[in-house]
């Protein structure tokens, strides 16, 4: 693609990050046969190819206005186009910075800005987060059914009791070199909403890892991409530096940062070019996107014959960004976990962060046909690797969604008890 970005864009590492990107594109559209609104709608405007055109003008000088922006914020952030692309043109970075500029020129309309400055503090507010989520299931019965199933997801996953140890240490601190009690150690991402309604996913990864001899100390904090996506750059940024200083000292010892939710990975992932440009961040960022691990990295294939058929929902932060989604689905077929068959298209299911609470209409749209698609082959439970997709599908779906790793470990623990009474070893 010709572009014509002036002298003082090209000037900076981002605009010739732009540029770069916007040189890639050949106009081809075949990222329009992969992307969900431009199936919705047909709008060329609401397809990447669409949204590339749009950022060019933005960035060359012409088209920012509030329906450039609409028309962005459309966008899922799934990335399936960039799967599609043969030229690899990175579209989700692209339309970050077109997003970053167009909200510098105050494009949004106030009642937008308001309502997504609300939903950043929420989610950013830990307790009040915590209290809104035990009152909603206090008064779950007078909630609308969508809204009940989702703050109830955690209630069929098992949750420690008040009187059990929690199998997550606090923060680094100031623990021994080489790791709690001699044993190798992880850093775990707790996350903002993942701890208030879905609990039970970090203490299955804890146990799962704890049997493998590697302890687990609780990364605490927001990730920032709900801040970032919301528009709240800056807010963001200064989460990304604070998160950049807090987990990368322990990096040398641990055995990485692992991350139970593919989403924010995928924006880890993203931490150094959130940092280009700043020295006293880029190169550490680079290093803890490196050192970036999902819980699936310590496993090898188990036995769990005999288990009741799951579908697997793969996100799209896991199929597309982090490109795990088959070794996830080798590695459960490998032990012997039954995988339904479904149709599913590798389109997005439409929770994409605060996308469902912002566009319910066509994020409800996008799950339904989701849903539908998984329930193909009759499964017992559904299963994926996101908070986020976990939430949004279970307020649709007529069976439990859960974290792929809360059935592992159950099915583990199950599995060492049994040998445990025939007087086997337990899992090594």
């Amino acid at each position: 693609m010709q572009t014509r970005l002036p002298q003082e864009v090209l000037a900076t590492p981002v605009g010739r990050e732009a540029n770069e990107i916007l040189r890639r594109c050949v106009h081809c559209g075949f990222c329009n046969a992969t992307c969900p609104t431009f199936a919705l709608t047909g709008n060329e405007l609401e397809s990447p190819r669409g949204r590339i055109y749009l950022i060019k003008s933005v960035l060359e000088g012409e088209g920012a206005s509030e329906a450039s922006l609409t028309h962005l914020d459309h966008c899922l952030g799934c990335r399936a186009c960039e799967t599609t692309c043969p030229s690899g043109v990175r579209f989700h970075r692209l339309a970050d910075i077109g997003r970053e500029v167009l909200h510098e020129r105050s494009t949004r309309p106030r009642a937008d800005l308001l309502r997504r400055k609300l939903l950043v503090r929420l989610f950013d507010s830990g307790p009040l987060f915590r209290v809104l989520v035990a009152l909603g299931r206090l008064f779950g019965p007078l909630l609308p059914a969508g809204l009940r199933r989702q703050l109830s997801t955690a209630a069929g996953s098992r949750v420690r009791s008040k009187d059990e140890p929690s199998p997550v240490a606090p923060g680094p601190g100031e623990q021994a070199h080489g790791g709690e009690h001699g044993r190798n150690f992880v850093q775990l991402l707790a996350g903002c909403i993942q701890p208030a309604l879905t609990p039970a996913t970090n203490d299955a990864a804890a146990r799962v890892l704890a049997r493998r001899g590697i302890a687990c100390r609780e990364a605490a904090g927001c990730c920032g991409a709900l801040a970032y996506h919301l528009g709240d750059v800056d807010r963001a940024r200064r989460q990304v530096r604070r998160n950049i200083d807090a987990w990368h000292p322990a990096l040398r010892d641990s055995e990485g940062l692992v991350v139970t939710a593919s989403g924010c990975a995928a924006f880890i992932q993203d931490y150094p070019s959130l940092c280009r440009g700043d020295d006293a961040y880029e190169s550490r960022a680079a290093e803890l996107a490196e050192r970036l691990r999902d819980v699936a990295d310590f496993l090898d294939p188990a036995d769990f014959a005999g288990t009741p058929p799951v579908a697997l929902h793969l996100p799209c932060t896991l199929r597309h960004a982090l490109r795990q989604s088959e070794r996830l689905r080798t590695l459960l077929t490998d032990s012997g976990w039954e995988l339904a068959e479904t149709a599913d298209d590798g389109q997005c299911c439409g929770s994409a962060g605060a996308y469902s609470l912002l566009y319910p209409d066509t994020a409800n749209t996008l799950r339904d046909k989701k849903v539908a698609q998984l329930m193909e082959g009759d499964p017992a439970q559904i299963v994926t690797a996101n908070v986020g997709c976990c939430l949004h599908l279970s307020a649709g779906a007529r069976v439990p969604v859960r974290h792929w790793i809360e059935v592992w470990d159950e099915r583990e623990a199950a599995g060492e008890q049994n040998r445990q009474a025939a007087g086997a070893d337990p899992v090594a």
